[in-house]
């Protein structure tokens, strides 16, 4: 289970055309380079199309200040350690965030509200909740899971979805359809997820209460083609 006073609050066919007008009234030589140049730059074309970019951490208070979990494994955290999450788009993918805690009480954590993609993506490093702020796992203690989604193309139905539970976070079929609704879009995704994946570390700059800070940290960095998802098990003790 969390708890925080933040936490809360939170319930390509133009190419032919083209390939037409350099092709067409030339001749034999002209359409022999076209095609050669071409061919090279497919050759070093990447075997998709990356539409799904960002890079994120759950951060945890240790002795050298907040550090990522691994998830290499289902990391350790006790109740009452100070927690903190980061999000940076690095194109304009939509992400999700859920918790689902220990008492098995379903949270959307991000985007933090509704509508919140109707006026384009965010732009820079995100950290939920902002600044110095955190939030923690309080008993009883057992698996808390995030569930972290990606997708190229906005999901309506997710978010219509976790609108209604928002408004009656008591209705246990209203959690179940949002939790039902995650599952199915995760299906056999894990490994493919883990694939896109890769460590890079960061330094997000913020603003504290004694002025500017920076946190340095290793983060997740994805690059996919449409749709990325991870369910995230923490060993809350």
């Amino acid at each position: 289970m969390a708890t925080g006073p933040w936490l809360s609050t939170m319930l390509n066919k133009k190419g032919i055309p083209v390939l037409a007008i350099l092709l067409g009234g030339r001749g034999k030589a002209w359409k022999g380079f076209v095609i050669l140049m071409l061919s090279c730059l497919w050759a070093g074309t990447p075997a998709f199309a990356e539409k799904i970019s960002l890079r994120w951490a759950i951060l945890a208070d240790s002795t050298e200040g907040m550090r990522a979990l691994d998830f290499s494994g289902s990391p350790i955290v006790f109740s009452g350690t100070a927690l903190q999450l980061y999000i940076e788009h690095l194109n304009n993918c939509h992400v999700y965030l859920f918790l689902l805690d220990s008492s098995n009480r379903l949270t959307p954590i991000y985007p933090p509200q509704k509508g919140y993609y109707d006026y384009g993506f965010p732009r820079g490093p995100k950290l939920v909740p902002p600044g110095d702020q955190s939030f923690t796992f309080v008993p009883p203690a057992g698996t808390e899971t995030m569930f972290l989604l990606a997708s190229a193309e906005r999901l309506f139905q997710l978010e219509e979805l976790t609108e209604i539970f928002t408004q009656n976070p008591d209705q246990e079929g209203q959690q179940k359809l949002v939790l039902q609704e995650i599952e199915d879009m995760l299906g056999e995704e894990e490994d493919k997820a883990r694939a896109a994946e890769k460590l890079e570390k960061v330094v997000v700059k913020y603003s504290g209460a004694d002025g500017i800070k920076e946190r340095k940290f290793q983060a997740v960095k994805v690059r996919s083609s449409d749709f990325y998802g991870r369910k995230l098990l923490i060993d809350h003790r």
